[in-house]
């Protein structure tokens, strides 16, 4: 065995923090926390001691793959497999046009250094049906941002290391990671007097346990609760009136929300008290500062459009955007400004007219673009480092979608549902055997960037993503020298002997440097005496454990504003106008309705869920052998359910059996199911493959989504329980 520890960084989510590994016969054998890196520093969760079953099991693909008649796969070639898709995509090019391919993924787990070359390969192709994870989770908030900040590119995150109160709503960053160094941001604020932890949730979860202020919310009425903030805020006049009339406009037309719910109201349909919420809007506004962290459990519910533009109206007007301790715009070392559309007309689904919000459509909307008959209908999808039979809404009409098209061709490291469909599968590198990087930055005001090294070699004919792309192309006859990442890229095999994707890198230390050129002098990461992005992409390289760049400065950090005035613009289309003509109910009582009376949320996280990334099950096995269902002990008690016992959930899209998780820890009523997990497993016994867990996606329709931006309401989905 290679003793020695390498620096590389995690892969189980967006964190990537940082691991160091060693390796026996090119297999990782055992995980550390790096305590050289310089964000998580020496911070790790136990998933990332499982980094090893991701990066080597019985999955893997080990060479292209083509699909028999009989359904079967058998091995074929590099230049087989590219030569005989671009046939294929030549052809429905000629036939029905660019319009009538997509392409689903890319970037997954933060291994986004493929994500430039994939977009010029679609434009390539002649389409911009770009079918993203992120628009199955934040295209509500990027539509947003677009009118109230000026670009859907533009986003914030909350200062947690410098905020004195922290609102957390609909969201558990201590099982879901959703910051750097979780767990131990939230035990310091937690443990910290002058601080305060605010956390409103259905769920006393693990990080509601840890705070100053838990409110058990009743599921789907967060929009009457952050209403009725506003309420207490403007009434008594707590709001920061300097930073309204400096930073903000359209407040003046759009006060009127203040009066349209009070805290008595809220907490008749919230089944909150009048006097918390009245205390919570006093603590979040007299603060000196104060930051939200909304998560899935807003972005996946009923009202979602509301809620994340009454959170961030709730921070203008308390003084709490672009300013240290509140919600700021961080900086990172590589900037992932996808296609917004300025000048030329918006892109849309062709049968519900979903818009490209970011350049990106809804997952759950692609299926009826292939299944739906007429011009247009979406024939060849390319699939990358994405599993959609698995991570998306509603698995089986995904199923039946993907058994319709005339090409479907899967890029992974392993071999997926999706990949058990496909027409062709080509083997892909995994983050551990190529270099990577994340676009997603880590930190504020800190500036961080971790370009990871490969670590292990992987299969034998596995090839990085940017390189099967160009594969693809050259055979299909593309001159890529106008498609600037595939040029950048042939030109950097002639002149340099290093992997090819890191033109990308060098490209964005170029201009890196030219932006923070004396920040980065100052830190001494570059000398200020020779060329400036050669020195940092030195830098970059020869710290595979990661690099501190520089500082992104507090005093303008508002000045990231997209918008012409440079303000946040509060009276934005079509969301005043939902809220205008929200009811205000005497009460809301989901079990009254007789046919599915419980409100099911998905995607509950724990210490052994990693969304589908984690094909094996024996990571986990042990300690978590299956999904489970969480009901609340009321609810048990009343239906005669025991712990443990199996039942029946049945939606108006399907059912599934699983057992019963008992605890009093949830709203009764309210039900929760952790994802990642009904992926197909090979018995060593018999060979066979066997579902482990339940595949909490065939619970929801979907057609179950916001209307104007797709997106899935994954945590509000009626359903019925049957012994």
């Amino acid at each position: 065995m290679d003793t020695q520890w390498k620096s590389t960084a995690c892969c189980m989510c967006g964190n990537n923090c940082g691991i160091e590994v060693q390796v026996e016969n090119d297999k990782i054998v055992k995980v550390r926390a790096d305590k050289e890196n310089p964000f998580s520093r020496g911070y790790v969760c136990n998933k990332s001691l499982y980094n090893p079953y991701y990066q080597h099991n019985d999955q893997r693909v080990l060479s292209p793959l083509r699909r028999r008649a009989d359904g079967s796969f058998e091995a074929i070639d590099w230049e087989t497999a590219t030569a005989e898709i671009a046939e294929k995509l030549k052809k429905i090019i000629a036939e029905t046009g660019g319009k009538s391919i997509a392409f689903m993924g890319g970037g997954g787990q933060a291994n986004h250094l493929d994500v430039p070359f994939a977009m010029f390969l679609m434009r390539a192709l002649g389409t911009k049906y770009l079918y993203n994870a992120l628009a199955q989770e934040y295209t509500q908030k990027y539509w947003i941002n677009g009118h109230m900040f000026g670009s859907e590119n533009l986003d914030f995150h909350f200062d947690e290391h410098r905020c004195d109160v922290l609102l957390l709503i609909g969201s558990n960053p201590w099982m879901s990671h959703g910051t750097q160094r979780a767990r131990k941001v939230v035990t310091e604020i937690a443990n910290d007097p002058a601080r305060k932890l605010i956390v409103v949730d259905p769920r006393r979860h693990e990080t509601a346990q840890r705070a100053d202020k838990f409110l058990m919310i009743k599921p789907g009425t967060d929009v009457y609760f952050l209403l009725a903030l506003i309420n207490v805020i403007v009434k008594e006049d707590l709001i920061d009136a300097d930073f309204i009339r400096k930073h903000t406009t359209g407040w003046e037309k759009i006060k009127w929300i203040a009066n349209l719910v009070t805290p008595e109201q809220a907490a008749r349909l919230c089944d909150l008290k009048a006097e918390d919420i009245s205390e919570v809007a006093r603590t979040f506004a007299k603060a000196k500062r104060a930051a939200t962290c909304i998560d899935l459990g807003i972005y996946h519910q009923i009202y979602m459009m509301e809620n994340v533009y009454l959170e961030r109206v709730l921070l203008a007007i308390t003084g709490n955007v672009g300013v240290p301790g509140g919600c700021a715009f961080p900086e990172g070392f590589m900037s992932l400004d996808l296609p917004e559309g300025d000048g030329e007309e918006k892109w849309k689904t062709r049968v519900a007219g979903i818009p490209a919000i970011r350049g990106l459509f809804p997952p759950n909307a692609l299926p009826e673009e292939i299944l739906t008959p007429g011009d247009g209908r979406i024939r060849a999808v390319i699939v990358e480092g994405s599993n959609p039979l698995r991570s998306y809404a509603d698995s089986k009409k995904f199923e039946q979608a993907f058994k319709a098209l005339d090409l479907l061709v899967v890029i992974d490291p392993v071999m997926s549902e999706a990949a058990m469909l496909a027409h062709y599968v080509l083997p892909a590198k995994c983050g551990f055997e190529k270099y990577e990087a994340s676009f997603f930055a880590k930190g504020y005001p800190q500036i961080y960037y971790h370009l990871r090294r490969p670590v292990c070699n992987g299969p034998e004919l596995a090839r990085q993503e940017c390189e099967i792309h160009l594969m693809i192309l050259e055979k299909m006859g593309v001159d890529v020298s106008g498609l600037l990442p595939f040029a950048m890229m042939k030109q950097w095999k002639n002149e340099s002997d290093l992997p090819p994707v890191l033109s990308v890198v060098k490209a964005f230390a170029m201009m890196f440097a030219m932006k923070h050129r004396d920040a980065l002098v100052q830190n001494k990461v570059i000398t200020s005496q020779g060329d400036d992005t050669e020195e940092l992409f030195k830098a970059i390289l020869e710290h595979p454990e990661g690099l501190y760049l520089c500082d992104t400065k507090d005093e303008n950090n508002l000045d990231n504003l997209k918008t012409s005035d440079g303000k946040i613009h509060l009276d934005i289309p079509m969301v005043p106008d939902l809220l205008k003509s929200l009811k205000l109910p005497e009460r809301i009582e989901p079990s009254e309705n007789k046919e599915f009376p419980f409100i099911l949320q998905t995607g509950e996280r724990t210490n052994y869920t990693a969304n589908s990334l984690m094909r094996v099950h024996e990571w986990r096995a042990s300690s978590l052998p299956s999904n489970y269902l969480r009901m609340s002990s009321e609810d048990a008690g009343r239906l005669k359910i025991s712990d443990g016992e199996t039942v029946k959930v049945v939606t108006d899209t399907s059912q599934v059996s699983i057992p019963v998780l008992v605890s009093d820890d949830i709203f009764p009523g309210n039900l929760s199911i952790p994802h990642g997990f009904g992926m197909l497993q090979k018995n060593k016994q018999t060979g066979k493959l066997e579902q482990a867990g339940v595949n909490v996606n065939e619970l929801i329709s979907a057609a179950h989504r916001e209307p104007l931006t797709g997106t899935p309401l994954h945590k509000y989905i009626r359903c019925r329980i049957e012994k």
